[in-house]
């Protein structure tokens, strides 16, 4: 039996404008690299056998203070990459409802399906990530691997891994920033432990945390 520790990036400036962010390269905020250093905490005592990140920086930049905590350093992984938005990039919800009703709409009725304009549909991002899935599941039957990726990835994993219709990933699921997530694959198949645990973000030990210039 193998654990998987799914867990996502700290939060962006754009994370907490409400801007759409899939391939938008956008840095973590001072309170995102915070979050990610209290999850590096809550990492450090478990020992990894293999740690994957997504290319995209506010993954990588996760990954890497969890890095030094835990003494991993992460395999980039292209597949792991948030959904492609296409030309929803950088644009509020709100926004793009009032520019474009129709498609916006036929989207957040199936996401699994509908992609944004010139972007990915959900089951594009599966059919991508499921062979990282099968790839390392083969490769590590047994121990603890972790990997580092985003918002979107993570809920559609969930649905794949329970055989949630994948449609249903926007109004079922949440998976906060700096949330971990935990799934156990055996010779029985996947299922999944953890969702969108958070706990370590609200650790009473705040003067553990060292100060912004020393992240």
């Amino acid at each position: 039996m193998a654990l998987f520790y799914f867990v996502r990036h700290g939060e962006t400036e754009w994370n907490v404008e409400g801007r759409v962010c899939g391939r938008t390269d956008v840095l973590l905020s001072d309170a995102g690299r915070r979050q990610a250093w209290l999850l590096a905490q809550r990492l450090k005592p478990i020992p990894f056998d293999a740690f994957y990140s997504s290319p995209l920086r506010r993954a990588l930049d996760t990954a890497h203070l969890i890095g030094e905590a835990t003494g991993k350093q992460p395999l980039v992984d292209g597949r792991l990459a948030e959904l492609n938005y296409g030309t929803w990039e950088g644009r509020t919800f709100e926004d793009i409802r009032q520019e474009n009703p129709v498609t916006y709409y036929a989207w957040v009725a199936d996401p699994g399906r509908v992609a944004p304009p010139q972007g990915e549909s959900g089951e594009q991002l599966v059919e991508r990530v499921a062979p990282f899935l099968a790839d390392v599941a083969l490769r590590h039957t047994h121990g603890n691997v972790l990997v580092v990726a985003h918002k979107t990835l993570c809920r559609l994993l969930a649905c794949y891994i329970l055989g949630v219709p994948l449609s249903e990933y926007r109004r079922r699921l949440a998976v906060e920033n700096a949330a971990l997530n935990i799934f156990q694959h055996s010779e029985e198949g996947w299922r999944l432990v953890t969702l969108n645990d958070t706990s370590h973000l609200s650790t009473p030990h705040a003067d553990l945390i060292p100060p912004e210039e020393e992240f």
